[in-house]
């Protein structure tokens, strides 16, 4: 496996309303580095909005996408690490804004997490896109493997419907999955592990910039965090 060159990994920005500054900064760093960075705005679809940029991005050649929410603080290395590490599907995972909850879902039978210099990286169930790596061939296995259709003859509007929410059927329970949860599911049918790498520390920007250890206590930084999971996955104080 070839690792994509900075030029051949595109880092798509969906962006609703504006670009945090924290994550223009780390934007701007990524395109000092060499990195192409795309803005993309308008789109109230997300679902539908994320489907067209990967599928531009893709037809246009590029060998890898690097997906940043607008409101994510993060490492312009981290993307560094992720490019020419060994994984085709990896990403940070961050904390829901005002909750106690994870952007994530674990494999069963997992009960901890931990995040920080202790931590590595492992397999999830579903894994959101605010700070994920893809490589070119995930979005080509899905669409082989699940017979995507490309939707659209004008290139502009023309999208593959990766990120289509489906219900999935989660241990008997129908489940509602968001865009990106979707996208994991059909990276996992296509033959893909989600993997998360919980050394990457991130911010999830709010009212204030919100981070792993939100998810499970009052608001300290510590140099590794240790996240319990529930059978419910709602996280107990850890550290």
């Amino acid at each position: 496996m070839s690792i994509p060159e900075r030029r051949e990994t595109a880092v798509l920005v969906p962006v609703a309303h504006h670009i945090e500054p924290l994550c223009e900064a780390g934007l701007t760093a990524l395109e000092r580095m060499g990195y192409p960075v795309f803005r993309v705005r308008g789109h109230s679809d997300i679902a539908r909005g994320r489907s067209q940029m990967a599928t531009q991005a893709l037809e246009q050649g590029h060998r890898a996408l690097m997906w940043i929410d607008a409101d994510m603080m993060f490492v312009p290395e981290d993307v560094e690490r992720f490019r020419q590490g060994e994984h085709a599907l990896v990403g940070g995972v961050y904390p829901v804004k005002g909750q106690r909850r994870l952007t994530m879902r674990p494999l069963p039978g997992t009960t901890e997490l931990v995040f920080g210099e202790q931590g590595d990286v492992v397999e999830v169930l579903y894994l959101a896109t605010g700070f994920l790596f893809t490589r070119a061939e995930v979005y080509a296995d899905i669409q082989r493997r699940l017979e995507l259709p490309r939707c659209g003859s004008d290139p502009a509007d023309a999208a593959i419907p990766f990120f289509l929410s489906i219900v999935a059927n989660d241990g008997g329970t129908p489940s509602y999955l968001s865009e990106d949860f979707s996208f994991c599911y059909r990276a996992r049918v296509a033959g893909h592990r989600v993997m998360a790498d919980t050394r990457v520390r991130l911010g999830h920007i709010g009212t204030y910039v919100y981070t792993v250890e939100d998810a499970g206590r009052d608001r300290v930084l510590h140099p590794s965090f240790c996240f319990r999971l529930m059978p419910e996955h709602e996280g107990a104080p850890g550290q």
